[in-house]
């Protein structure tokens, strides 16, 4: 749609939002003008009938009073004759009784007093003749006189009538006083709610009150204007006041109505403020509507002069293009055509079918290319695409292209602001041809100087792009030449090292600039003037705190010198770093076992040579951390790490100066001390690192607490001559001090030596005893003390060694643990007792001995699952039993596993009770079934007061918690009844049963149920 167009059609469409706008706001007017007036008029009428509710109910009270009166006088005159006194008396008590008049009054018929509630009215007198003949009361009706002026309190008065006869006074009429203030005063809150004036009129027209009070207007009589109603229903009158709503009501009393009435101003007010609200509204709203038109206009107007700009500046484009000798293309940001001129299309006559506005680069590309435009395309369409649409992408220098009539083209592509591309094809055939024959014309002037030109391209070359600077001099001491490195190098311009430059000078303006490195600087110039003076070559490297620059000095053949100088710091700070890695812990920075081993050669060689100082003697230290694995699973690698630099930095405040602290690897550290005080000053030292890295440390936000076994051999007294040895004999000191209980130190001597060696060979010969079924297992039974009957067996592990005999477990299980053959070991019992078990009669339980090592072991809970359904045990007859010193160690994961194998329904026992320091609160927090009291206190419960009372106390303790109790290392008759005395449910020892094979145990089963079916 042309820009024309839409200015017409906006236009239009102002017009009518306008007028919309304009009847809008007028019908709404309207409509609210006419609730306005429905408002006002519902208002007026529910004013008129609480105003003509509130009359009545003062007329009524009024009659009332008047109508009772008779029958008080009489009553008060009782049987004598009524005189004034009584009837002033009974009149003064009405009055006190009532706030709906002023004043009761008796007249006589020629208008005088007679009685009187009020003293003053009695002696003044009221002017009522004339008002009474001129409206003579009816009898038994209500007459309302007025309005009359009081003469004593100058008020206008309304006095209400009516006839009555008393005793001994004939015909008199009884008239009360109503001012009219009074009035006005009842209907003044209706007036005020309503915004309205109300008028209490008789029905000629003559007011009697009014609300406001209207002093002039009192008993005028006011015309009726046109359309007036009577019967309570709202209408509207026009004076020359202005129009008014009005409504009368006609009072209880016939000749009373009551008129309401309001200006329709008043009504609609607040209509009127709406509507110049909405009016300004509309008007602000007009006035945005026409802004934004004309705004809109504007830029229509300048959208149109754009197109016609544009137009023009198209066509000129086009025609310039079409001029251009030379082939024009241009692409958008798409990579679509967009136009061409026919210069183009002609030199691509074979695309020219896709040369179409819209079309991508690439399938003009491909589909040239398949027609033969390119020669040099190949049988590799794609690959011809995509090299040139790299090219393209890469906004590559201009390239020459063969057309297929021998032609050759310079292509050029450049890109748009706009993400485009314009191309240029020039013909450059001629070009070609003429730059051929030049060609053959200069070809031997070439050739002459081709070798020069390429000698010099490779030395400049070479010189550019050498790593290292290069500065060539000649015999006179001037620069011959400089590479760009130099200069990169010494921190000079380009420009700096010009050839002929003194090398004095040159080296002078760089000390100029080198700053803090000018120290650098000058030690490289002297050295290079003293090889330069005394004709030789030398290499050499100056370094500085943060600059290293190595130099290869070079005479020349017939005098000067060439040197090459190369920015070595980086390599220079990497070969130190390198070294003292090679030597150091990375984590600690202490020294490393190489280190260690070579300072520890040193001076065990300088003890046996007498060279060391004082005489002093070596000594080794090697420690390990206690607990380290803990606090290294619970808390991270990264925690254990900072408890390893931690460790380490203890360690350097406990030596001396002349000691060395080394890292050997993992949690393992090692001391050189050397003393002529050994080995006191070396268990000294141990002390000191005891105490010392058993303080607690502040790992991670967490307190960790670990201890330290120390291990320490000496040179001489243990003949460790050579540092493997020395290294050997403290490793085996280490293993000792960690055997007695960790958190001590011990010394190496020759039969830990030999313990250590019947180790080594031991762990080889159990590795072949697990692979040539060396294993068995035997049972030992446990009595169910209460039923006198077998109630399980616990499988006991034995090593039938060929050589060595009968090996005992106290010595094999520990090195199982060890070397992690444990884990085998105890897969292969498991299996094998399960197995067994299976074919025992009903519910003999079958208890196996865990190791701590296969309960931190992942997977345990599965092995467990799947001997039981591979032998078809119910998991309820097999009792895993471990130590109390283990579990009462083991983290919260391991406790976890042991929950997880009591979900499954096997059982926990806590085996050598007593021996680890458990207190209750661990006894709850344990997931165990069974306790198994220690055979130290059973063995001694014949004899020692104190283990009966153990026995005693655990098997009360357990009674109460639920738990089973199995006393261990029953041996006499005296045993047995004591423990059962105590309370233990179980037994176990050789007064039992020995430990029996397989087939012994089943026997033995047969036999206990024999017996029990004979006593049965």
């Amino acid at each position: 749609m042309s820009s024309r167009r839409l200015r017409v059609g906006l236009r239009l469409s102002v017009g009518l939002l306008l007028l919309a706008m304009a009847a809008g706001a007028a019908l709404l007017t309207d409509r609210m003008r006419s609730a306005a007036t429905t408002a006002a008029t519902e208002g007026l009428e529910q004013a008129a009938r609480a105003a003509e509710a509130a009359v009545n109910r003062h007329i009524l009270q009024v009659d009332s009073t008047l109508a009772g009166l008779p029958a008080l006088l009489r009553t008060a005159a009782g049987i004598q004759p009524l005189d004034a006194s009584v009837a002033n008396a009974v009149l003064r008590d009405l009055n006190v009784q009532n706030l709906v008049f002023r004043d009761v009054l008796l007249v006589k018929p020629g208008g005088a007093v007679w009685a009187s509630s009020l003293s003053s009215t009695r002696q003044a007198g009221l002017p009522l003749e004339a008002r009474l003949l001129e409206a003579p009361p009816v009898a038994g009706t209500l007459t309302v006189i007025g309005p009359v002026r009081n003469p004593q309190t100058s008020e206008w008065s309304l006095f209400f009538t009516r006839p009555l006869r008393l005793p001994g006074q004939g015909r008199i009429v009884a008239a009360v006083e109503v001012p009219v203030q009074l009035i006005t005063g009842l209907l003044t809150p209706m007036g005020d709610a309503a915004n309205v004036r109300i008028l209490v009129e008789r029905t000629d027209g003559s007011l009697l009150a009014s609300v406001p009070h209207d002093e002039a207007g009192v008993g005028r009589v006011s015309p009726r204007p046109a359309g007036f109603r009577s019967d309570g229903v709202a209408f509207q009158t026009a004076s020359a006041g202005g129009a008014t709503i009005e409504v009368v009501r006609s009072a209880l009393y016939r000749g009373i109505q009551l008129r309401l009435t309001r200006t329709v101003g008043d009504a609609l007010a607040d209509w009127q403020r709406d509507r110049r609200w909405l009016a300004i509204v509309l008007a602000g709203a007009a006035a945005l509507v026409i802004c934004l038109a004309v705004a809109m206009d504007i830029a229509l107007r300048q959208r149109e002069r754009m197109e016609a700009e544009r137009a023009r500046a198209r066509a000129v484009l086009d025609n310039a293009i079409e001029a251009m000798p030379d082939g024009f293309v241009m692409w958008d940001a798409e990579d679509r055509l967009v136009t061409c001129n026919s210069r183009y299309r002609e030199l691509y006559a074979a695309s020219a079918e896709f040369l179409v506005p819209g079309m991508p680069f690439v399938e003009v590309l491909r589909g040239g290319a398949l027609r033969g435009q390119y020669p040099q395309c190949g049988p590799d369409v794609e690959a011809f695409v995509r090299e040139l649409m790299a090219w393209r992408r890469a906004d590559s220098p201009a390239l020459e292209r063969l057309l297929p009539d021998g032609r050759w083209l310079l292509v050029s592509e450049r890109p748009t602001p706009d993400g485009g591309h314009v191309g240029i094809r020039t013909d450059i055939t001629p070009i070609k041809r003429a730059m051929a024959d030049l060609a053959t014309a200069t070809m031997r002037a070439e050739e002459a100087s081709a070798e020069a030109q390429i000698q010099g391209a490779r030395f400049h070359a070479a010189l550019d792009n050498m790593s290292q600077g290069l500065c060539m001099v000649g015999a006179d001491a001037r620069v011959i030449v400089c590479n760009r490195r130099f200069a990169e190098i010494f921190g000079l311009e380009p420009d700096a090292a010009a050839p002929g430059t003194r090398f004095d000078d040159l080296f002078a303006q760089i000390r100029g600039r080198a700053g803090r490195r000018a120290r650098l600087v000058r030690s490289i110039h002297e050295r290079q003037r003293l090889l330069a003076m005394a004709g030789d070559a030398g290499d050499f490297l100056v370094e500085a705190p943060d600059r290293a620059v190595a130099v290869a000095h070079r005479p020349m053949f017939g005098g000067g010198w060439v040197a090459t100088y190369e920015d070595a710091t980086e390599r220079t700070h990497a070969e130190a770093q390198v070294r003292f890695l090679a030597h150091h812990d990375s984590l600690t920075h202490l020294p490393n076992r190489v280190l260690f081993r070579d300072r520890l050669k040193q001076a065990i060689r300088e003890a046996a040579e007498g060279t060391a100082e004082q005489g002093e003697s070596v000594a080794l230290l090697c420690l390990d951390l206690d607990r380290f694995k803990q606090v290294n699973d619970t808390l991270g690698h990264p925690a254990g790490d900072e408890l390893l630099v931690s460790a380490a930095q203890r360690l350097r405040g406990c030596v001396r100066q002349s000691d060395l602290v080394a890292r050997l690897g993992g949690d393992e550290f090692a001391i050189l001390h050397r003393s002529s005080r050994l080995p006191e000053s070396a268990e000294a030292l141990a002390r000191r690192i005891i105490d010392t890295l058993a303080a607690p440390y502040d790992i991670a936000g967490s307190r960790a607490a670990v201890g330290v076994s120390i291990g320490i051999a000496m040179a001489e007294a243990e003949g460790g001559a050579d540092a493997d040895a020395l290294l050997k004999n403290a490793d085996v000191a280490l293993y000792r001090a960690k055997a007695r209980g960790r958190g001590t130190f011990c010394r190496y001597d020759q039969a830990m030596g030999s313990a250590a060696l019947r180790r080594l060979g031991l762990e080889a010969e159990l590795r072949d005893a697990l692979a040539r079924e060396q294993i068995r297992l035997v049972y030992q039974p446990v009595r169910d003390l209460a039923a006198g009957r077998v109630a399980g067996f616990e499988a006991l592990v034995r090593w039938s060694h060929p050589g060595l005999g009968q090996v005992s477990p106290a010595e094999f299980i520990p090195l199982a643990e060890e070397t992690g053959l444990i884990l085998p070991l105890g897969e292969l019992i498991l299996r094998n007792a399960c197995a067994a078990a299976a074919d025992w009669p009903g519910a003999t339980r079958l208890a196996v001995n865990l190791s701590p090592v296969q309960l931190r072991s992942a997977g345990l809970a599965a092995l467990v699952g799947d001997a039981l359904r591979a032998a078809g045990l119910h998991p309820r007859r097999l009792e895993l039993e471990i130590t109390e010193t283990a579990l009462l160690q083991e983290s919260e994961e391991a406790l976890a596993v042991l929950r997880e194998l009591q979900a499954m329904g096997v059982s926990i026992a806590l085996d050598d009770f007593g021996t680890g320091f458990s207190s209750l609160r661990h006894l709850t927090s344990l997931p165990v079934d069974r306790i198994k009291i220690d055979r130290s206190f059973v063995s001694e419960v014949g004899s020692r007061a104190d283990c009966r009372a153990v026995v005693s106390s655990v098997a009360s303790l357990a009674r109460q918690l639920g738990l089973a109790t199995t006393a261990e290392g029953v041996e006499t008759a005296e045993q047995l009844r004591l423990v059962q005395a105590a309370g233990c449910t179980e037994a176990q020892g050789y007064f039992v049963s020995k430990p029996l094979a397989l087939g012994d145990a089943v026997a033995l089963l047969r036999q206990d149920r024999a017996q029990r079916a004979d006593a049965a």
